[in-house]
C-alpha cells in the first residue's frame, strides 16, 4: 500500500485532470509540481462536468466510489445532471484470487471455516469495493458468504483521513461551498463506510429487519448464521427468486405485477409509518421474487432510521401536499431539513404554493411522488438549507421504492398506498399513552429550564466578578435577579403544565370522540381543576408584589 502523501498527491492530480484543480487552489507549493504534469485524458473528446467527475471517482477507487454513490442519493446538495451522472458509476474492482479468499475465511476465528470451505463456489456471486460474496453449503442450507477484501479497512482509513482534510481544504479555498458543511459531511460519510465494512453490522440489521416482518407471510428476510459470521464474514440464508424488474421471467410464472407493486410498497410503508426502521437502498437487485410471489429482500449494509419527529415532519408535508396547504407543507419542509441560516418562511411558503399550483389540478394517482420531491429539493438547494443523512436515505429509498412500484405496474399510485399508514400514524400520536408522553416530555423541559436558570444566572455573576466583561455593573446588584429567576422559573413550569393540560385534552377529545364521550365529564372537570389552580397560582406570584406595594402605601398613609 502506498504512503498516505503519496496517495495525496495521487488525489490532487486525478482531480486536477479532470479539471478540478481550482478548487485546489489554496494547496502547498511542494504539492504543485506535479499537477504541472498532468494532461487531459483525451484531447480528442470533451467531457462536461459531472462525467469528469464521475471519471475522476472511478479512477481514484472503492472509497471515491462509495463516496459518489452516497453523494448520488442526495439531490439537494448537487444539480440533477450531477445526481444523474453519479447514479452510474461502476465498481471495477477485480475480485480477489480464490486463494486469499480461502485464507482470509480460515484465519478468522470462531467462522466454521472448515463446514464453509468444504463447499464453497470459488466464482464470485459479486464483486465489490468492500467485499465480495460466494455461494456455499453450511448445516445443509444454500449460503451465501460475503468476505471482506484484504487490506480494505487500511486502504479506506487512509482515504478517509485524506477526504477529511480535503474537506478542509475545499472550505477554506473554495467560496463556492462556504454554506455546505464539507467537514460535517465526510464525517458523516466516513462513519457510515465504516459501519458498512463491519459485516457484524450487516447482520444485526438484517436480523432487526427479520423480526419487524416476523408474521408476513409477503415477505421473506434471509436468516443469518451468527456461529459463522465474524466482522470479516457474514454468513446468510442464499434467497432465490426472479429479480423484481424481470418483467418477462414474471409474467411467464403466471405472477401478478399489480400485487407485487402493492405488496412492495406496503413493505415500504410499514418500514416507514410502523417500524421507523428502513432498507435505503431497495433497488431492483435487492429484491427477488420467489415462486409463491413472496419478496425477498437482501443487502443490508444501509439503512435508515426514522424518529417520531421525522415522521410528524413527514406526515405535515404530505397533507401540505394533499391539502394544498403550503404554510403546512413550508412548515414540514423545514422541519426536514437542518437550517444553517435563517430562512424566510414567507418566501418559501410563496414559492411552495407556486409549486403546489402545478399539481393542483391533477388527481392523486398522477402524483409522482419523485418528481414532486425532486422539486421540493431544489427548493432546498435555492435556500440554502440542507437534509441530514436520515432525510436524504429517506427520500431516495421513497423515489427508488416509486420507481419499483411504476415499473411493475404504471397505473400504480404511491399516494395512495401511503396515505392510510400515515392515518394510522397520525392515530397513533394521538393516542393517550403518546399524549401522556408528551405533556411528561414537555414538563422534563420546563422543569429542566426553570432549575437551570438560576444557575446561569450565578455563572454570569461569577464572570463579572472576574472582570470577565467590561460593564457598569455590580454583582451584588445581580443578587435580587436570582430569586426572581427562581420565581420565573416556578411560573414557567406552572405555564408549561397549563398549556399541555389544555393541548392534551383537547387532542384526546378530538382524536377519536365517540371513544372519549363518556370520559367528557370527568376529563374536562379534572382539566379544569388543574388549569384553574396553575391559573391561581400564576395570577397570585404575579401580582404579589404589586399587593405588597398596595399595602405598604395604604400603611404609610394611615401614619401620616
Amino acid at each position: 500500500m502506498i504512503s498516505r502523501r503519496e496517495r495525496f498527491l495521487q488525489i490532487l492530480e486525478v482531480l486536477s485532470k479532470h479539471g478540478f484543480g481550482f478548487a485546489l487552489g489554496g494547496i502547498k507549493e511542494e504539492w504543485r509540481a506535479p499537477l504541472a504534469r498532468v494532461r487531459l485524458i483525451d484531447p480528442e473528446k470533451v467531457y462536461s462536468q459531472p462525467v469528469h467527475l464521475r471519471q475522476a471517482l472511478e479512477e481514484l477507487g472503492p472509497t471515491f466510489v462509495k463516496l459518489g454513490q452516497v453523494v448520488s442519493t442526495r439531490p439537494d446538495l448537487l444539480p440533477p445532471r450531477y445526481v444523474r451522472e453519479l447514479t452510474k458509476l461502476q465498481d471495477n474492482t477485480p475480485p480477489v484470487p480464490p486463494d486469499q479468499i480461502r485464507a482470509m475465511i480460515e484465519s478468522e476465528p470462531d467462522s466454521a471455516a472448515e463446514e464453509i470451505l468444504a463447499q464453497i463456489d470459488p466464482t464470485p456471486l459479486a464483486t465489490g469495493s468492500i467485499g465480495q460474496a460466494h455461494a456455499a453449503v453450511y448445516k445443509g442450507v444454500d449460503v451465501v458468504v460475503k468476505v471482506r477484501r484484504p487490506g480494505v479497512v487500511e486502504e479506506v482509513n487512509r482515504d478517509l483521513e485524506i477526504l477529511a482534510e480535503l474537506a478542509k481544504l475545499l472550505t477554506t479555498y473554495w467560496p463556492a461551498v462556504e454554506h455546505f458543511d464539507l467537514e460535517g459531511l465526510a464525517n458523516e460519510f466516513a462513519e457510515s463506510l465504516r459501519e458498512e465494512m463491519d459485516y457484524l453490522t450487516e447482520a444485526r440489521n438484517a436480523q432487526r429487519m427479520a423480526e419487524n416482518f416476523m408474521g408476513d407471510p409477503q415477505i421473506h428476510i434471509p436468516e443469518i448464521f451468527w456461529e459463522a459470521t465474524t466482522s470479516r464474514i457474514l454468513t446468510m440464508e442464499r434467497i432465490y427468486g426472479i429479480k423484481i424488474n424481470d418483467y418477462a421471467a414474471l409474467e411467464e410464472a403466471g405472477l401478478s405485477r399489480h400485487m407485487l407493486a402493492v405488496d412492495s410498497t406496503e413493505a415500504i410503508c410499514k418500514m416507514i409509518f410502523e417500524h421507523g426502521f428502513f432498507h435505503a437502498d431497495p433497488h431492483p437487485g435487492n429484491l427477488f421474487v420467489e415462486s409463491g410471489g413472496r419478496i425477498g429482500i437482501i443487502d443490508f449494509g444501509m439503512m435508515g432510521t426514522l424518529s417520531d419527529e421525522f415522521r410528524d415532519h413527514l406526515v405535515t408535508v404530505m397533507l401540505g401536499v394533499v391539502q394544498q396547504n403550503p404554510r403546512r407543507a413550508a412548515t414540514g419542509l423545514l422541519g426536514l431539513t437542518t437550517q444553517e441560516l435563517d430562512v424566510n418562511k414567507r418566501e418559501l411558503e410563496r414559492d411552495v404554493a407556486a409549486l403546489l399550483r402545478r399539481y393542483s389540478n391533477k388527481p392523486l394517482h398522477e402524483v409522482r411522488v419523485g418528481q414532486l420531491m425532486g422539486e421540493l429539493i431544489g427548493l432546498l438547494r435555492r435556500y440554502r438549507m440542507h437534509l441530514p443523512m436520515e432525510s436524504a436515505l429517506f427520500l431516495r429509498m421513497l423515489v427508488t421504492a416509486e420507481s419499483v412500484g411504476t415499473g411493475l405496474d404504471p397505473e400504480f399510485d404511491l399516494v395512495s398506498a401511503l396515505t392510510p399508514y400515515a392515518e394510522r400514524f397520525v392515530l397513533h400520536r394521538l393516542s393517550p399513552e403518546m399524549l401522556a408522553k408528551r405533556v411528561r416530555d414537555i414538563l422534563q423541559d420546563a422543569v429542566q429550564m426553570g432549575v437551570e436558570a438560576p444557575e446561569y444566572l450565578r455563572r454570569l455573576i461569577v464572570v463579572l466578578e472576574r472582570g470577565g466583561f467590561d460593564v457598569h455593573l455590580r454583582a451584588e446588584e445581580l443578587e435580587p435577579l436570582l430569586n426572581r429567576g427562581e420565581k420565573i422559573g416556578r411560573q414557567v413550569v406552572a405555564g408549561a403544565v397549563i398549556a399541555a393540560s389544555i393541548n392534551g385534552m383537547a387532542h384526546i377529545l378530538a382524536s377519536d370522540p365517540e371513544r372519549w364521550r363518556k370520559y367528557h365529564t370527568p376529563l374536562i372537570a379534572g382539566g379544569a381543576t388543574t388549569v384553574g389552580t396553575l391559573a391561581g397560582y400564576l395570577v397570585l406570584s404575579t401580582n404579589v408584589p404589586k399587593v405588597r406595594r398596595f399595602v405598604n402605601a395604604v400603611r404609610v398613609r394611615r401614619r401620616l
